[in-house]
Protein backbone atom coordinates (compact mmCIF):
# COMPACT_ATOMS: atom_id res chain seq x y z
CA UNK A 1 0.00 0.00 0.00
CA UNK A 2 2.85 2.17 0.39
CA UNK A 3 1.94 3.60 -3.30
CA UNK A 4 -1.20 4.40 -2.46
CA UNK A 5 0.14 6.33 1.05
CA UNK A 6 0.78 10.14 -0.52
CA UNK A 7 -0.89 12.96 -0.59
CA UNK A 8 -3.54 13.49 -3.53
CA UNK A 9 -4.94 17.06 -4.18
CA UNK A 10 -7.97 15.93 -5.75
CA UNK A 11 -8.93 12.52 -4.22
CA UNK A 12 -9.17 11.38 -1.03
CA UNK A 13 -8.56 7.36 -0.45
CA UNK A 14 -9.57 5.05 2.41
CA UNK A 15 -8.99 1.28 3.05
CA UNK A 16 -11.09 -1.49 4.86
CA UNK A 17 -11.64 -5.04 4.27
CA UNK A 18 -9.74 -5.35 1.19
CA UNK A 19 -11.73 -2.57 -0.78
CA UNK A 20 -10.03 0.99 -1.46
CA UNK A 21 -12.45 3.62 -1.49
CA UNK A 22 -11.48 6.36 -4.23
CA UNK A 23 -13.25 9.38 -3.92
CA UNK A 24 -12.87 12.59 -6.00
CA UNK A 25 -12.72 15.47 -4.39
CA UNK A 26 -12.16 18.79 -6.89
CA UNK A 27 -15.13 20.94 -5.96
CA UNK A 28 -16.93 22.47 -7.06
CA UNK A 29 -18.40 19.48 -9.43
CA UNK A 30 -15.50 16.99 -9.93
CA UNK A 31 -14.45 19.00 -13.49
CA UNK A 32 -11.64 16.93 -15.10
CA UNK A 33 -8.66 18.99 -15.10
CA UNK A 34 -5.19 17.50 -15.98
CA UNK A 35 -4.80 17.13 -12.61
CA UNK A 36 -7.61 14.91 -11.93
CA UNK A 37 -7.16 13.14 -14.60
CA UNK A 38 -3.41 12.10 -14.05
CA UNK A 39 -4.70 11.10 -10.60
CA UNK A 40 -7.25 8.73 -11.77
CA UNK A 41 -4.84 6.94 -14.16
CA UNK A 42 -2.15 7.03 -11.32
CA UNK A 43 -4.40 5.56 -8.71
CA UNK A 44 -5.96 2.91 -10.64
CA UNK A 45 -3.04 1.88 -12.01
CA UNK A 46 -0.98 1.76 -8.84
CA UNK A 47 -4.00 -0.43 -7.35
CA UNK A 48 -3.39 -3.20 -9.96
CA UNK A 49 -0.07 -3.57 -8.56
CA UNK A 50 -1.55 -4.04 -4.76
CA UNK A 51 -1.97 -6.94 -3.78
CA UNK A 52 -3.95 -6.27 -0.79
CA UNK A 53 -6.38 -4.40 -2.47
CA UNK A 54 -8.96 -6.82 -3.91
CA UNK A 55 -11.58 -4.25 -4.99
CA UNK A 56 -11.82 -0.61 -5.76
CA UNK A 57 -15.44 1.64 -4.78
CA UNK A 58 -15.09 4.73 -6.84
CA UNK A 59 -17.59 7.51 -5.61
CA UNK A 60 -17.73 11.61 -5.18
CA UNK A 61 -17.35 13.57 -2.20
CA UNK A 62 -19.66 16.04 -3.41
CA UNK A 63 -23.32 15.85 -2.47
CA UNK A 64 -24.62 17.02 -5.47
CA UNK A 65 -21.94 15.69 -8.41
CA UNK A 66 -20.42 12.96 -9.36
CA UNK A 67 -18.64 14.41 -12.53
CA UNK A 68 -19.22 17.14 -14.81
CA UNK A 69 -16.76 15.97 -17.36
CA UNK A 70 -14.18 17.26 -18.99
CA UNK A 71 -12.90 21.17 -17.64
CA UNK A 72 -14.57 23.40 -19.65
CA UNK A 73 -11.88 26.23 -19.00
CA UNK A 74 -9.22 23.73 -19.62
CA UNK A 75 -10.56 23.05 -23.06
CA UNK A 76 -11.20 26.98 -23.90
CA UNK A 77 -8.13 27.99 -22.68
CA UNK A 78 -6.46 25.42 -24.87
CA UNK A 79 -8.23 26.34 -27.82
CA UNK A 80 -8.01 30.34 -27.45
CA UNK A 81 -4.45 29.38 -27.71
CA UNK A 82 -4.61 27.59 -30.92
CA UNK A 83 -1.84 25.09 -29.87
CA UNK A 84 -2.80 21.43 -31.57
CA UNK A 85 -0.13 19.26 -29.85
CA UNK A 86 -1.54 20.77 -26.52
CA UNK A 87 -4.90 20.09 -27.40
CA UNK A 88 -4.13 16.78 -28.47
CA UNK A 89 -2.52 15.69 -25.49
CA UNK A 90 -5.26 16.95 -23.43
CA UNK A 91 -8.09 15.20 -24.96
CA UNK A 92 -6.41 11.93 -26.94
CA UNK A 93 -3.69 11.43 -24.40
CA UNK A 94 -4.68 12.33 -20.54
CA UNK A 95 -8.72 12.93 -20.70
CA UNK A 96 -9.11 10.05 -22.94
CA UNK A 97 -7.07 7.56 -20.98
CA UNK A 98 -8.08 9.12 -17.76
CA UNK A 99 -12.18 9.02 -18.29
CA UNK A 100 -11.07 5.22 -18.74
CA UNK A 101 -8.64 4.54 -16.44
CA UNK A 102 -10.93 1.81 -14.35
CA UNK A 103 -11.14 -0.46 -17.78
CA UNK A 104 -7.64 -0.90 -17.23
CA UNK A 105 -7.53 -1.62 -13.38
CA UNK A 106 -6.94 -5.16 -12.81
CA UNK A 107 -9.25 -5.47 -9.85
CA UNK A 108 -12.91 -4.97 -9.59
CA UNK A 109 -14.59 -1.71 -9.81
CA UNK A 110 -17.77 -0.23 -8.69
CA UNK A 111 -19.15 3.32 -8.40
CA UNK A 112 -21.71 5.14 -6.53
CA UNK A 113 -23.87 7.81 -8.75
CA UNK A 114 -25.53 9.77 -5.78
CA UNK A 115 -25.03 13.30 -7.90
CA UNK A 116 -25.26 14.78 -11.68
CA UNK A 117 -23.08 12.67 -13.80
CA UNK A 118 -22.05 14.55 -17.38
CA UNK A 119 -20.59 13.93 -20.15
CA UNK A 120 -17.06 12.50 -19.33
CA UNK A 121 -18.35 11.51 -15.86
CA UNK A 122 -20.86 9.27 -17.34
CA UNK A 123 -17.41 7.40 -19.52
CA UNK A 124 -15.75 7.30 -16.06
CA UNK A 125 -18.89 5.68 -15.33
CA UNK A 126 -19.41 3.14 -17.83
CA UNK A 127 -15.60 2.06 -17.36
CA UNK A 128 -16.60 0.46 -13.97
CA UNK A 129 -17.59 -3.00 -13.76
CA UNK A 130 -20.48 -2.06 -11.55
CA UNK A 131 -22.99 1.08 -11.27
CA UNK A 132 -24.72 1.88 -8.09
CA UNK A 133 -27.52 4.68 -8.56
CA UNK A 134 -29.07 6.86 -5.41
CA UNK A 135 -32.68 7.32 -5.97
CA UNK A 136 -32.99 9.51 -2.64
CA UNK A 137 -32.36 12.60 -5.04
CA UNK A 138 -33.05 12.70 -8.43
CA UNK A 139 -30.05 13.97 -10.83
CA UNK A 140 -29.04 14.57 -14.34
CA UNK A 141 -26.87 11.88 -16.26
CA UNK A 142 -25.86 12.58 -20.01
CA UNK A 143 -23.55 14.19 -22.45
CA UNK A 144 -23.20 18.06 -23.05
CA UNK A 145 -20.30 17.79 -25.28
CA UNK A 146 -22.37 18.86 -28.44
CA UNK A 147 -23.99 21.65 -27.05
CA UNK A 148 -20.83 23.72 -27.48
CA UNK A 149 -19.45 21.81 -30.47
CA UNK A 150 -17.25 20.09 -28.41
CA UNK A 151 -16.71 16.57 -30.29
CA UNK A 152 -15.79 13.30 -28.22
CA UNK A 153 -12.43 11.07 -28.56
CA UNK A 154 -13.79 7.86 -30.38
CA UNK A 155 -13.12 5.52 -27.24
CA UNK A 156 -15.87 7.74 -25.80
CA UNK A 157 -18.18 7.27 -28.44
CA UNK A 158 -17.44 3.17 -28.57
CA UNK A 159 -18.00 3.10 -24.78
CA UNK A 160 -21.28 4.54 -25.42
CA UNK A 161 -22.35 1.74 -28.27
CA UNK A 162 -20.97 -1.01 -26.17
CA UNK A 163 -22.60 0.07 -23.08
CA UNK A 164 -25.85 1.59 -23.74
CA UNK A 165 -28.67 0.57 -25.58
CA UNK A 166 -28.09 2.12 -29.50
CA UNK A 167 -30.83 4.31 -29.51
CA UNK A 168 -29.86 5.55 -25.95
CA UNK A 169 -26.28 6.44 -26.93
CA UNK A 170 -27.38 7.91 -30.39
CA UNK A 171 -29.44 10.39 -28.20
CA UNK A 172 -26.55 10.89 -25.86
CA UNK A 173 -24.37 11.38 -28.29
CA UNK A 174 -26.03 13.51 -31.44
CA UNK A 175 -28.97 15.34 -28.94
CA UNK A 176 -27.38 15.84 -26.07
CA UNK A 177 -30.17 14.66 -24.23
CA UNK A 178 -29.88 14.74 -20.36
CA UNK A 179 -31.60 12.13 -18.63
CA UNK A 180 -33.47 12.07 -14.92
CA UNK A 181 -31.51 9.48 -13.23
CA UNK A 182 -34.30 7.76 -11.34
CA UNK A 183 -35.24 6.18 -15.05
CA UNK A 184 -31.90 6.22 -17.02
CA UNK A 185 -31.72 2.98 -18.90
CA UNK A 186 -28.71 1.58 -18.11
CA UNK A 187 -27.31 -1.65 -16.06
CA UNK A 188 -27.03 -0.94 -12.24
CA UNK A 189 -28.59 -1.36 -9.08
CA UNK A 190 -30.89 1.53 -7.66
CA UNK A 191 -30.68 2.42 -3.59
CA UNK A 192 -31.09 5.27 -1.34
CA UNK A 193 -27.99 4.35 -0.24
CA UNK A 194 -25.67 2.98 -3.47
CA UNK A 195 -22.21 3.52 -1.26
CA UNK A 196 -23.90 0.30 0.32
CA UNK A 197 -25.11 -1.26 -2.63
CA UNK A 198 -21.21 -0.33 -4.21
CA UNK A 199 -19.71 -2.04 -1.19
CA UNK A 200 -22.12 -5.08 -0.90
CA UNK A 201 -21.05 -5.87 -4.03
CA UNK A 202 -17.73 -5.49 -4.00
CA UNK A 203 -17.46 -7.70 -0.70
CA UNK A 204 -19.57 -10.64 -2.85
CA UNK A 205 -16.67 -10.15 -5.77
CA UNK A 206 -13.98 -10.24 -3.25
CA UNK A 207 -14.74 -13.51 -2.13
CA UNK A 208 -13.99 -15.10 -5.29
CA UNK A 209 -10.11 -15.69 -6.65
CA UNK A 210 -8.82 -13.40 -8.33
CA UNK A 211 -6.74 -14.70 -11.58
CA UNK A 212 -3.38 -13.41 -11.48
CA UNK A 213 -2.60 -10.66 -14.44
CA UNK A 214 0.09 -10.79 -16.58
CA UNK A 215 2.37 -8.30 -17.08
CA UNK A 216 3.55 -7.14 -20.75
CA UNK A 217 7.00 -9.51 -20.77
CA UNK A 218 5.19 -12.72 -19.58
CA UNK A 219 2.11 -12.33 -21.85
CA UNK A 220 5.21 -12.04 -24.60
CA UNK A 221 6.38 -15.04 -23.63
CA UNK A 222 3.13 -16.92 -22.95
CA UNK A 223 2.46 -16.11 -26.76
CA UNK A 224 5.69 -16.97 -28.21
CA UNK A 225 5.86 -20.71 -26.05
CA UNK A 226 1.92 -21.10 -27.53
CA UNK A 227 2.45 -20.19 -31.13
CA UNK A 228 5.61 -22.53 -30.93
CA UNK A 229 4.32 -25.57 -29.34
CA UNK A 230 3.99 -28.21 -31.84
CA UNK A 231 0.37 -28.57 -31.46
CA UNK A 232 -0.06 -25.28 -32.01
CA UNK A 233 2.11 -25.37 -35.51
CA UNK A 234 0.44 -27.99 -37.05
CA UNK A 235 -2.89 -26.90 -36.25
CA UNK A 236 -1.94 -23.96 -38.18
CA UNK A 237 0.34 -26.25 -40.83
CA UNK A 238 -3.68 -27.65 -41.44
CA UNK A 239 -5.55 -24.70 -41.27
CA UNK A 240 -3.05 -23.09 -43.90
CA UNK A 241 -3.08 -26.38 -46.10
CA UNK A 242 -6.59 -26.66 -46.08
CA UNK A 243 -7.10 -22.68 -47.27
CA UNK A 244 -4.68 -23.82 -50.34
CA UNK A 245 -7.29 -26.97 -51.20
Amino acid sequence: MLSLQRQWKTLSLSFADAILTVSMNRPKVNAMSPELLTELVEVFDQTSKEDKVRGVHLRSNLNSTFCAGADLSTVYNLSVAGKKSAIDKFVFETLSRGMTAPLYCSKPVACSLDGHTIAGGLMLALSCDYIAIGTRKPFRIGITGPIVGIPYPLKAVKLVQHQLDPSVGYRLLVDATLHSSSDFPIKCERSESPDDLSRKWLKMICQRPLQDTLDNEQEKQAYFEAVTSDECLQAMKNALAKEKS
